[in-house]
């Protein structure tokens, strides 16, 4: 195998020198949110100003939480509030969707299931910007007949065709099979296309990976199958990952032909679909050299032709992922709840107590280099864990216990893969960014009730909430340079290189910076300037950022459970 550790070493001493960024920050005035607030979403930003999204537990006077409530608001230039909207009338009896932009205009999307009936139904509005008010009554978009009872139905709404188009793509499987509803808007709301897709794999065993619809109108499905197995000391059941599945389907959802993956010893173990401009797509992911698909190997850049049902190589590179994921220090700073996680943690894990996921490679950006239509894709290890303890505590006055479960969801987000490639998906370089980042969201239910937190770890409907937030990154494509916005800890403050060790930072309020780091795009060379120290009144949230041009608008949140959340946004502008 070849080892990417000469192509990197290459690139970090070669002689070409390029032109490292700068960057500017502009802080706007902190604003107060109501008590609750779970998550927050920037949705769009346009000449007038920035629009983004608060979830916000609604509680009731008796300890327990009902269904959320969303609100949207729009900051102008400087940052002040110009309006917010609550959409508790219109959403009466329909669960909330999504926000989606769409060039200038704004969307609202909604569902509603009707037990008796049996009937999923999908609604859409358009949002007048100047107030957040819906531009008339929801349209109802779409329905689907369904078997059973149950209400938890999953959409995705997604832009195509160049942002000319909608794509709506709703699970509405049965117990013995898989269904997938596929529906094509225009920037009306007007139907294009309607069909319903039926596969005939076991539900509990497969997980949609992803849905594109193409300029021939095919419609590409990737997805992966599970098998059940027992693991541990204590023999728990869970799904492992064994095989992706790929088909091309008519607009009429009639198969046309399974594609097969894996070819010349090389086994595909993650992928994601890439639409080009032209309309083309690509298969990017990583693979393994055996069928148990155990070990990481390379990195591949596929061709598909939806049209004639065949997938070309077109790429692909061998990687050392022996020494990715490894050279990692605790850095010694943890508060004292931080450190008492940490044993928690361990004796979770040593219990057999703890569900953890391991490292993988996640695709987080494609971007596309526009001055020749290159691709460049970024890549994260990431790592999700979640593990429970129960604590007790004795009233003397009423000689009654109080029982207290506490739930500890830990995010760990490491090293960062870039690969660059040509517009035809030929790759021309690899290179990786040491870095270790974790934190931690606790959430606690006792007799007197309390507030839950969910996280849908994977899937085409995946909706993982705002965790985490301070951790990962965000890219952008700034003069003929790939840019990544992200938050490290101080002593890191010298780009390290591939397989150099690094500190881990969990302390973010205490030990971390927002970093940018600038990476040749013909090179892969990096460099790094601190952009900002976060301390305990703000820390910026990178990963919850929206990018304008060369404009990254990223918010900073002191959140409180029982108090009001404090938040305010910062522009980085990147020069």
């Amino acid at each position: 195998m070849k080892n990417i550790t000469l192509v990197l070493t290459a690139l970090c001493i070669s002689l070409l020198s390029f032109s490292q960024a700068n960057y500017k920050i502009t802080w706007g005035e902190e604003m107060k949110l109501r008590k609750g607030t779970a998550d927050l979403d920037i949705i769009a930003a346009d000449n007038t100003g920035l629009y983004f999204t608060e979830q916000r537990i609604n509680r009731s006077m008796f300890g327990g939480s009902g269904p959320s409530v969303y609100k949207l608001y729009k900051m102008d230039k400087n940052f002040g509030e110009v309006f917010d909207k609550e959409y508790k009338k219109e959403l009466r009896g329909l669960e909330f969707q999504s926000f989606q932009s769409m060039g200038n205009d704004l969307y609202l999307f909604a569902t509603d299931y009707i037990r008796k009936e049996r009937l999923f139904k999908i609604y859409g509005a358009k949002v007048d910007k100047n107030s957040g008010d819906l531009v008339g009554d929801f349209s109802e978009l779409g329905q689907y007949e369904l078997e059973s009872k149950r209400d938890d139905y999953d959409l995705k709404v997604s832009s195509i065709r160049n942002g000319n188009a909608f794509l709506l793509v709703s699970n509405i499987s049965a117990k013995d099979r898989v269904s997938i509803g596929v529906t094509v808007l225009d920037k009306n709301l007007k139907e294009l296309e309607n069909t319903v897709i039926n596969l005939s794999f076991d539900p509990n065993l497969y997980q949609l990976a992803d849905v594109q619809y193409t300029k021939d109108n095919k419609i590409v499905l990737l997805g992966k199958q599970f098998e059940e197995t027992q693991i541990g000391k204590k023999k728990r059941k869970r799904l492992i990952f064994t095989q992706y599945a790929m088909a091309i389907y008519s607009n009429k959802g009639a198969k046309e032909k399974d594609i097969a993956l894996n070819a010349d010893d090389r086994y595909i173990i993650s992928g994601k679909l890439i639409e080009q401009k032209n309309g083309d797509l690509l298969l990017a992911g990583f693979y393994s050299n055996g069928a148990r698909k155990e070990d990481l190997n390379g990195f591949f850049i596929n061709k598909v032709d939806p049209v004639k049902g065949e997938l070309l190589l077109s790429s692909f590179k061998e990687i050392n992922a022996g020494m990715l994921g490894r050279g990692y220090e605790d850095a010694g700073d943890e508060d004292d709840e931080q450190k008492e996680s940490r044993k928690r943690a361990k004796k979770a894990k040593d219990d057999d107590e703890e569900d953890e996921f391991p490292n993988s490679f996640v695709i987080k950006s494609v971007d596309i280099n526009p001055s020749d239509n290159s691709i460049i894709i970024t890549s994260e290890v990431s790592k999700y864990s979640y593990y429970t303890y129960t604590s007790s505590q004795y009233n003397a006055n009423t000689r009654t216990w109080t029982y207290t479960t506490t739930h500890v969801h830990r995010f760990t987000n490491q090293d960062i893969l870039l690969i660059n490639a040509d517009q035809s998906g030929n790759i021309k370089w690899v290179n990786a960014l040491p870095k270790s980042q974790w934190e931690e969201v606790r959430t606690t239910n006792n007799s007197y009730g309390g507030w839950g937190y969910s996280y849908d770890r994977s899937s085409y409907f995946a909706q993982s909430g705002g965790m985490p937030f301070y951790s990962s990154y965000k890219s952008l494509i700034s003069n003929n340079s790939l840019v990544l916005i992200m938050n490290d800890h101080t002593s890191n403050n010298v780009n390290p290189e591939y397989g150099d060790r690094v500190k881990t930072v969990s302390n973010f309020r205490k030990r971390s910076n927002t970093y940018g780091i600038t990476v040749d795009l013909s090179t892969g060379k990096m460099t790094r300037k601190i952009i900002s120290s976060n301390n305990e009144e703000t820390i910026l949230m990178p990963r919850h950022g929206y990018v304008v041009n060369n404009e990254l608008f990223v918010p900073s949140w002191r959140q409180h459970l029982m108090a009001k959340t404090e938040l305010k946004f910062a522009k980085i502008t990147v020069k």
